[in-house]
């Protein structure tokens, strides 16, 4: 068998996102309950230092998994689930940690523009948003592909 790699395009990333998103609210909600007795950190619903608390659990462990997910692993769970690695742009092996970084608050750069950020994969040829042109990173699609047996004989 042999990986075929391609450029991941939008609407699968986007779902990969949605995934992720999904999961991680989730672990971050229960997370906060268990700890604090609040799920959001919303105005008035804890004291301040449990709200501060809730705050830094969604900020930080989303932050974490993302960034140790694509330095170890180039990937997050959702985008294992669609078969998407996050490689170095230049030499396709996993993203250095400071690429991670960069990438991760890149994701909010890519925000602040109406989402024009994530919209650029539709027309960048090589489908990178805005926060993969800053940490030099691609999303890749990979799929296995089995190789035909050549003809007359037996595959080695």
């Amino acid at each position: 068998m042999i990986r075929e790699l391609r450029p991941a395009g939008f609407w699968r990333r986007a779902a990969a996102f949605g995934v992720d998103w999904l999961w991680l609210f989730c672990v971050t909600g229960a997370l906060s309950w268990i700890v604090f007795g609040t799920a959001l950190p919303l105005p008035g619903t804890a004291s301040g230092a449990a709200s501060t608390g809730v705050q830094v659990i969604h900020e930080l462990l989303p932050a974490a998994v993302c960034v140790i997910g694509w330095t170890a692993y180039g990937t997050t769970p959702g985008k294992l689930l669609l078969e998407l690695r996050v490689v170095d742009a230049r030499h396709g092996g996993r993203p250095s940690l400071v690429q991670s970084l960069l990438r991760y608050v890149g994701y909010f750069v890519s925000a602040l523009p109406l989402g024009l950020g994530f919209v650029w994969i539709v027309f960048d040829r090589r489908k990178q948003a805005l926060h993969d042109k800053l940490a030099r990173t691609r999303v890749i699609v990979v799929e296995e592909t089995v190789l035909p047996r050549p003809a007359g004989g037996v595959a080695a």
